[in-house]
């Protein structure tokens, strides 16, 4: 994937996760893997100095920074993305968005600590690896969570993908829903029938509650309510569902192009390699009963 198209589809992804609520750090609804990587991050930052300066490489919705916070309040902690706008940001966190990890605006040094939770390894590994030890002091501490080609969040969304391209490419809902609606109109039965016999295939195929039936039952919602508005707000909406769907598996292909450069850790490392800069910790990143989803690499 391009880099143009990669950093699109995740200023999409962060853009609805924006908008979304969130729940709190530690909150009981907060899903096993935050829980996992809260645990790993709280360790790590058990290690660091009374108010040392921290930069966040690819923060999204400043996620890591919380979790950091979360148990030592006297850090203060910078989060640069891609995209923009960010999330307003808690106190002692900035969050900077349209910022890419490979340009940053900071000075040398500005910084004794970098991390990233799944983002380091999306962008260009030497020239982001580069800039991150331009703007880390020569002694700084570096820690980087990166994807598992083989853990199960690959795993997971290769099933989404694959649901997804069984609504768009071998049942063509979009196509065939839109060739189904007559011109002007804001009702279209057949088009209606069309999307819930797909969904319930899909429930049957993948389960309720699946992508595929989600996707599916998101046209025959949208349908259903097409006679409250326009035609053209009856297309305009299908085309986002549309578009939303596509930008899922773009993300998703970054997130496997993201997994296989985190796993070929030569490439990945050459920056620090060059600066004479070692590894001298990992640590593995599970849930358990289950297979690492994330290592911890510290240098």
């Amino acid at each position: 994937m391009d880099k143009a198209h990669k950093e699109d589809v995740w200023k999409a992804f962060w853009e609805r996760q924006r908008q979304a609520s969130s729940p709190a750090v530690v909150s009981a609804e907060w899903n096993a893997i935050s829980k996992a990587q809260f645990q790993v991050w709280t360790d790590f930052a058990a290690t660091l100095d009374q108010g040392v300066r921290v930069l966040d490489l690819a923060t999204g919705s400043g996620k890591l920074p919380l979790m950091l916070r979360e148990t030592r309040p006297d850090l203060t902690i910078t989060g640069i993305d891609i995209a923009e706008p960010l999330p307003p940001a808690p106190e002692g966190i900035t969050l900077m968005g349209g910022v890419r990890m490979d340009q940053m605006p900071f000075e040398d040094a500005s910084f004794d600590v970098v991390v990233s939770q799944f983002g380091y390894e999306y962008g260009q590994p030497l020239d982001v690896g580069r800039e991150l030890l331009r703007v880390l002091q020569p002694d700084g501490r570096i820690g980087l969570m990166v994807h598992r080609g083989d853990g199960p969040i690959l795993a997971h969304n290769r099933k989404r993908e694959e649901q997804i391209r069984w609504v768009k490419e071998d049942h063509r809902l979009f196509e065939e829903v839109r060739a189904l609606i007559p011109t002007g109109a804001v009702r279209a039965d057949d088009a209606r029938q069309l999307a819930d016999a797909i969904a319930a295939e899909g429930r049957d195929k993948y389960g309720p509650g699946s992508v595929a039936w989600e996707l599916a039952a998101a046209v025959g919602q949208t349908l259903d309510l097409a006679p409250r508005g326009t035609h053209q707000k009856l297309i305009d909406t299908l085309a986002f569902i549309d578009r939303e769907s596509e930008n899922e598996l773009g993300r998703i292909t970054s997130l496997a192009e993201a997994c296989a450069a985190a796993d070929d850790r030569t490439t990945l490392l050459q920056a620090f390699h060059e600066m004479d800069r070692k590894v001298i910790g990992e640590r593995q990143v599970s849930l358990p009963d289950e297979p690492p989803f994330a290592d911890l690499i510290l240098l």
